[in-house]
């Protein structure tokens, strides 16, 4: 590296170090990294010993059902609890928003509900405490107020034209500075990161390779977000007078940049791309599905088709008279009708979310900021993208539970006194338990394709601001 810009960078540093400001913002930030991912991992495992308990007893209630009717076993339904993704305590996302449960049963199609923001007596409404949002909101302001006089300083106190009459080149003392303030911002990070790090390996908890791919992500991306700060904090300084109108301006881009953006940008999607409420929704689909077809009904014209083709094709005139159990039959059908429309409207729905995501998707363009908590949410599995998983997973799970039971209906129940005869609990045996598969790293940063280029644009953008930048630009 060129020895100028070293020397730069080393006396930048170096008067830093010198200032208390730097070891106060030091202590804060590794104080709050570290209380936040202890309060935020506690609170996690509470969650999810509950989830995993309530589960193991849904199990063990589903398997000590005694003989029974099949359709009965699809009303009794089955619970399905959403578990906490191992990096959730870094970024909640959407987590604390998001449903923890949803009841699988027969005809219908329910969504998550009890989410913990229901619970919180509204103060989930006032932000949630987490290492992520240390990093994302708090340390570029650090690193706004370390480094906004980089420049504006050397002009205050004299020094700028003497480093240029000795050779010192303009894009040698930014570049310099840059460095100088980018080393500032891991000062003010590495405690903290470190405590976390070293807290986390003494917990002794299971480290998967998708978890340690996603830890490295994560990385890359705040190390990319530090110093997008550290240039952007430069360039101000660069291009203002004074250290006051530096310190102003960084001020007032960091309220844009995470307070008015963020808001405006949820709002704009919200306008553009209204969701129905749930009870709207519902309607919405019980109007669709009794247009479709009813199946508790006999004169209903699409099940009487069946019914008529049916008998046709095992050429028999009466459902008695069927080699199988045809109320069955019907439930088969019906079940799938009911599952087609669901998986229709509840991907409608995801769209239109999707659709108001995508406002702030196209605006993490133009903010940094934006496109990390993104891309920080997907790479902690905690985003929207990672509760659709969950939601869809449990609709195959119940789909395919309750087509089983249809088929048992229709197997070994016979058609006539359907409803006094019983198959043995040792059957319930056959029936797995719900398991989710958390997506792979790769899926999730492939949803991620805009935050990945805004965050590697500003990078780019900024650095050949720097390199190109124009000496009488900062004289």
């Amino acid at each position: 590296m060129n020895p100028v810009i070293t020397r730069i960078a080393t006396n930048e540093i170096r008067h830093s170090l010198r200032n208390r400001s730097l070891w106060i913002a030091c202590v804060s930030i590794a104080t709050l990294l570290l209380l936040s991912a202890i309060i935020a991992q506690q609170n996690q495992n509470k969650l999810n010993a509950q989830r995993n308990e309530y589960q193991q007893r849904v199990r063990s209630n589903w398997l000590e059902q005694p003989d029974r009717h099949p359709h009965r076993a699809s009303h009794y339904g089955y619970l399905a609890f959403r578990p906490k993704a191992p990096l959730s305590f870094f970024d909640p996302g959407v987590d604390s928003y998001a449903g923890t449960s949803v009841y699988l049963e027969a005809h219908r199609q329910n969504t998550a509900n009890f989410s913990e923001a229901n619970h919180s007596g509204g103060m989930l409404r006032f932000g949630e405490l987490s290492p992520a949002l240390v990093l994302q909101l708090l340390v570029p302001l650090a690193i706004f107020f370390l480094g906004f006089a980089s420049i504006t300083s050397e002009r205050e106190s004299g020094t700028l034209p003497m480093l240029l009459a000795q050779g010192v080149k303009m894009r040698e003392l930014i570049i310099g500075k840059t460095l100088g303030v980018t080393l500032m911002a891991l000062c003010v990070t590495a405690p903290g990161a470190l405590l976390l790090l070293v807290w986390r390996l003494l917990a002794g908890n299971e480290v998967s390779s998708d978890m340690l791919w996603r830890v490295l992500g994560l990385i890359a991306g705040y190390s990319l977000y530090l110093l997008i700060g550290a240039a952007f904090t430069v360039l101000v300084s660069a291009w203002q007078q004074t250290s006051r109108g530096a310190l102003t301006s960084l001020i007032l881009l960091w309220i844009v940049f995470c307070v008015v953006l963020p808001r405006g940008a949820q709002t704009l999607g919200a306008a553009l791309a209204p969701a129905p409420a749930k009870a709207e929704f519902d309607a919405r689909l019980e109007n669709e599905l009794a247009k479709e077809g009813d199946s508790h009904n006999p004169n209903d014209q699409h099940f009487a088709m069946l019914r008529a083709e049916t008998l046709k094709k095992y050429n028999v005139t009466e459902v008695k008279d069927l080699p199988f159990n045809y109320g069955a039959f019907v439930m088969l059908e019906a079940e799938k009708i009911s599952s087609e429309i669901f998986r229709r409207h509840y991907g409608e729905l995801l769209a239109t979310f999707r659709q108001q995501n995508r406002v702030s998707e196209f605006a993490s363009l133009l903010n940094p900021y934006l496109a990390m908590r993104s891309l920080s949410s997907a790479l902690a599995g905690s985003n929207l993208a990672h509760y659709a998983e969950f939601q869809w997973q449990a609709e195959s799970f119940r789909y395919g539970m309750v087509q089983k039971l249809n088929q048992l209906h229709m197997d070994e129940i016979k058609f006539e006194n359907d409803r006094t005869q019983r198959i043995s609990h040792e059957r319930w045996q056959d029936f797995p338990e719900f398991t989710f598969r958390a997506p792979t790293i790769g899926w999730a940063i492939r949803q991620q394709r805009l935050a990945v280029l805004s965050l590697l644009s500003w990078s780019v953008v900024l650095l050949l601001l720097i390199w190109r930048i124009k000496p009488s630009i900062v004289k």
